[in-house]
């Protein structure tokens, strides 16, 4: 018996949440946050009861097996431990809509992700960027690599995403394979990973697609002809180049510190350009992680760095940015906005690459313009977004050639067709499938 169990994110985009179920476990996957949008940092979080809280806000859901024993007792369910099933999760990346939830978890349960995912995750714990709480029971694996949990099997097969560390799984139980996306890209720099991935989950009974560029306006995706994209990781990357050899004053990029690839790249590029990039602690320190990068700190007022990881590369201060702007490119968050005041006079271009706000969905992007058009700035928005043009959604349909597809993690992910496809189910919040 293998069954697929459906409790979030399917006609959203986050909070994907589905169960593998089998006589003797239960593998679930993602565990990140739905309907975020009700949560207003406005409002305090209630210490102690985040957990419970948030799963009445519905952006966790109520399952048994997961919780420790004092929040499922409340909620009515079992303990994780206390369920006849081996239960464990699987975490395809790094962002919020699909690991937010790991601190809600009880502790000792086992937590798959890939070793760079489990990498960046600590750094973030470190580094005070969890939800709630560090998890604990992390288990790493490679790419390529399986492990099998009592009666199922799980490989982690590796894609092209905008956050490091990003994966798939290809999910084998004795009636049948089942592959599940994450989210992916053919517009990174290695478009040749998320092809790959439809190479090794080519036959699956079952595919499980995210949905993300479907959603917001009409696609015929089965008449789709490949597109030819104007802007990638590469085109952006020649952007930097530019800007960094020409323009006269500083340079200043907002991007999201969670692409430490991208930023890897631009160490390289403005440094052979003549300029010195400049991260704060958090953004250097998940560099550091996974490169050895020639990069320095910035610490406005000076002082000594409290990162573990960057101890020894070199601070940058206001000061210094004010005297020489042309010799540096400063990365800041948009937390730190209220440092662009002082810096606001020597600033020749601000580039708004994927860091937040994210896009005026969110009230802080609009607040957020105004102050860069009040104090004079100059600013260009050169994102890319993470997610697979509808085009390639279908294509990856077409290599798997699933006996089934779902698509989800889209608002509208009835969209996704394929010839190739036997047939589509769109599932409802807790249909059940059975192979």
């Amino acid at each position: 018996m293998t069954n697929l169990r459906f409790y979030s994110g399917l006609k959203e985009i986050g909070g994907t949440v589905v169960a593998v179920e089998t006589d003797k476990a239960i593998c679930i996957f993602d565990f990140g946050y739905s309907n975020s949008d009700r949560i207003d940092s406005k409002v305090s979080v209630r210490k102690g009861n985040e957990v419970l809280d948030y799963i009445k806000l519905g952006i966790l859901n109520s399952l048994d097996g997961v919780y420790e024993k004092n929040i499922a007792d409340k909620l009515g369910k079992k303990a994780y431990g206390d369920t006849d099933k081996q239960v464990f999760v699987i975490i395809s990346h790094m962002h919020i809509d699909h690991m937010g939830g790991l601190g809600a978890l009880a502790q000792e349960l086992p937590v798959y992700m890939s070793s760079d995912s489990a990498t960046l995750y600590h750094e973030m714990g470190i580094m005070g960027e969890l939800e709630y709480r560090e998890h604990s029971n992390v288990i790493p694996v490679d790419y390529d690599a399986s492990f099998t949990v009592e009666d199922i099997k799980v490989t982690c097969v590796q894609v092209d995403h905008d956050v490091i560390g990003a994966c798939g799984f290809l999910i084998e139980t004795k009636e049948g394979k089942i592959c599940y996306t994450g989210d992916y890209r053919f517009h990174g720099y290695h478009p040749e990973i998320s092809r790959g991935f439809a190479e090794k989950c080519k036959g699956a009974d079952v595919m499980i697609s995210e949905g993300v560029t479907i959603s917001f306006a009409d696609v015929d995706t089965l008449s789709l002809t490949e597109p030819e994209r104007e802007s990638s990781e590469y085109t952006l990357l020649e952007k930097v180049a530019d800007y960094s050899a020409n323009e006269e004053g500083l340079i200043v990029i907002n991007n999201y510190n969670r692409n430490v690839e991208r930023v890897h790249h631009f160490c390289e590029i403005i440094k052979k350009n003549g300029r010195t990039l400049v991260l704060d602690q958090i953004q250097a320190e998940y560099v550091a992680a996974f490169y050895e990068d020639d990069f320095s700190v910035y610490l406005p007022e000076g002082g000594t760095i409290s990162a573990p990881r960057i101890k020894d590369h070199p601070v940058v201060t206001r000061k210094d940015l004010l005297e020489n702007p042309k010799a540096y490119v400063l990365q800041q968050d948009y937390k730190d906005s209220y440092e662009l005041f002082d810096l606001a006079p020597v600033i020749s271009k601000y580039l708004h690459m994927d860091g937040a706000p994210l896009g005026d969905y969110d009230p802080s992007f609009g607040i957020f313009y105004k102050m860069l058009d009040a104090i004079g700035i100059n600013v260009e928005r050169c994102g890319l977004g993470g997610h697979a043009e509808p085009y390639y959604l279908r294509k990856t349909v077409d290599e798997i050639q699933p006996r089934i597809l779902i698509p989800l993690h889209s608002f509208r992910p009835e969209q996704l067709k394929s010839e190739k496809a036997g047939k589509i189910i769109l599932p409802e919040i807790g249909d059940v499938i059975s192979l």
